[in-house]
């Protein structure tokens, strides 16, 4: 079943099934891969019986879908997957605090997801080398800036662009020599100009 880049949320019920915390997680890893509800349990740990509930209720939802079935030690395992990369609400259902709230969470999980990875990355990925000083094994940077929001979302989709030229081809068939490799884009209006604390503008190794 192929994922949907995009789904409108049309109905207030279906806005506050995917403003629950825990869904809004759950939903987060449905996105990227296919699960099913026991190592769901596991990857969140939180108990299966609690998982079941929430997947019940955003299969009932149409947010999720199972997209294959599986036997093991003769129990039918069902593996759950998002139907869409993307939801928005429908303009009729603005302005909402519940989904304010759930945009909010999905960007400090995704930050949490990132912090999990960098610590159980290899310790050859921060090994610095002062014989490849132009070489860049990995980046750290924080930006501050102005722009228009027009500016702005072009910026974005230029990135998209730029991800889909270089790396897009690679991620079902890698070569040989390729490397596991992640980035996070966080980008967003901030409150104020004041630089935050490692400055206006940082960059890793």
């Amino acid at each position: 079943m192929t994922q949907q880049d995009l789904f409108i949320i049309d109905s207030l019920e279906k806005l506050k099934i995917i403003s629950d915390p825990l869904r809004t997680k759950i939903l987060m890893n449905l996105i990227k891969k296919e699960y099913t509800g026991q190592q769901l349990a596991e990857l969140l740990q939180i108990p299966k019986t609690k998982i079941y509930f929430h997947l019940k209720e955003l299969e009932k939802h149409g947010i999720i879908e199972i997209v294959k079935e599986e036997e093991k030690n003769g129990i039918m395992q069902k593996f759950y997957r998002s139907i869409a990369r993307r939801f928005i609400p429908s303009d009729d259902l603005l302005p909402s605090h519940e989904l304010i709230e759930t945009s909010r969470q999905v960007f400090l999980e995704t930050v949490l997801t990132t912090r999990n990875e960098i610590e159980q990355a290899p310790p050859e990925t921060f090994q610095l080398s002062a014989n490849n000083q132009e070489i860049r094994k990995n980046i750290a940077s924080t930006y501050h800036f102005h722009a228009t929001e027009a500016d702005f979302t072009s910026f974005l989709m230029e990135f998209k662009e730029l991800y889909k030229k270089h790396f897009k081809g690679s991620e079902q068939t890698p070569g040989p020599d390729a490397k596991p490799y992640m980035m996070t884009l966080i980008a967003f209006q901030r409150q104020d100009s004041s630089p935050s604390v490692f400055g206006k503008e940082e960059e890793g190794s």
